[in-house]
């Protein structure tokens, strides 16, 4: 702004000189206050003010065809230039992997899912107010401004994102397989899991766009995926479970389960469907799974001596404990400096999937 003042203060002087000018010719050897008031300070007034407008306008003009030539150059002249070109930031589908590039003036905004940028010059979080690193994570529902002489390409790391984009753009197909989920990147460590489940149709979504991984699995969820990884038999006859509506959506898969000897219940004949599975109840399952269904050998299990919290696990779930860490399918957590197996902590989503994933590339 300052660089404007001082041409714009001799504009000022010039156009006070012009005035003067204008007294002079008039004949008046002695400018009258009433002249100053009515003819001299108007007329200063209107010729900066013409001046002024003038400059601006040609200074307008000058940065409109900057932004023309740039636009040209993105977009070859034909407003898409082989790629793209979005007026607003109307929020838009995108999937895993995809790379969308974009020139100075661009715009974006992430709604949902992840994704990083890398740029060449300077980009600014309008939201935050202050530049962005190239290589950082976008954060959700913050704008961002591509600025002067910059590229910025946005990878899409997330199975599905939804992100509105603003200009001329270039895209990049991403990968041919994803998932639709918003809230699984390739950033989480459980992001291969939850595909190789997903792909398999062991696991869905809680909705169409969320797989909810920190979300506990309950004892109904696991016996389904079990149930659908046997092919989805029918079943006889079964045990039945006082709290197992026979028309509900895991009824088979729970009977099936208990026909197999998988599950037993929870005890008083119930089997506690909306219950968490821990983590030792869900290892219970994929042993009773692998020696009693497919009648596989489990013995000569792994010592589970170095882990902290053994007096936690029960007895009842120590054999398949054992036999699911020498098999690599559960692996212990640094928990304050010692090794932890948390055998009563709720299992999630995302560490069912892990275990999935192991039990079914190992066992099956």
């Amino acid at each position: 702004m300052k660089k404007y003042l001082r041409p714009l203060g001799l504009v000022l002087a010039f156009a006070m000189l012009t005035a003067g000018a204008y007294a002079a010719a008039s004949g008046d050897s002695l400018i009258s206050l009433r002249y100053l008031q009515d003819t001299f300070f108007p007329k200063a007034v209107q010729t900066g003010e013409e001046t002024a407008g003038k400059a601006l306008q040609e200074t307008y003009d000058d940065a409109l065809d900057t932004l023309n030539t740039v636009h040209g150059a993105i977009t070859g002249g034909s407003g898409s230039g082989g790629g793209y070109y979005s007026d607003t930031l109307q929020r838009r589908a995108w999937s895993d992997g995809q790379i969308i590039t974009l020139a100075t003036g661009g715009g974006f905004l992430m709604e949902e899912g992840s994704a990083t940028l890398v740029h060449t010059g300077v980009v600014i979080d309008i939201t935050a107010g202050s530049e962005t690193a190239s290589g950082a994570a976008l954060i959700p529902n913050h704008r961002y401004l591509v600025g002067e002489n910059t590229e910025a390409a946005v990878t899409v790391r997330s199975g599905a994102a939804a992100m509105g984009v603003q200009g001329s753009y270039a895209l990049v197909a991403g990968k041919g397989q994803h998932t639709p989920f918003y809230d699984v990147s390739q950033l989480d460590w459980f992001y291969t899991p939850v595909g190789y489940a997903y792909e398999r149709g062991l696991f869905s979504g809680v909705d169409a766009g969320h797989f909810s991984p920190g979300t506990a699995m309950n004892r109904a969820m696991l016996m389904s995926v079990l149930h659908r990884l046997a092919g989805s038999p029918a079943v006889v006859t079964s045990p039945a479970f006082h709290d197992v509506p026979g028309d509900s959506w895991y009824a088979e898969a729970v009977r099936w389960g208990a026909s197999q000897g998988i599950t037993s219940g929870t005890g008083e004949g119930n089997f506690s469907p909306n219950g968490q599975v821990t983590r030792e109840q869900a290892v219970a399952m994929l042993y009773n799974y692998a020696s009693k269904h497919m009648g596989l050998d489990v013995s000569g299990g792994g010592s589970l001596s170095g882990y902290g919290d053994l007096n936690r696990l029960s007895d009842w779930a120590r054999p398949a404990m054992s036999w699911a860490v020498s098999q690599g399918i559960i692996s212990g957590a640094a928990n304050n400096g010692a090794l932890t197996l948390d055998p009563q902590r709720g299992a999630t989503r995302a560490e069912m999937a892990t275990m999935l994933q192991a039990f079914c590339e190992k066992i099956l």
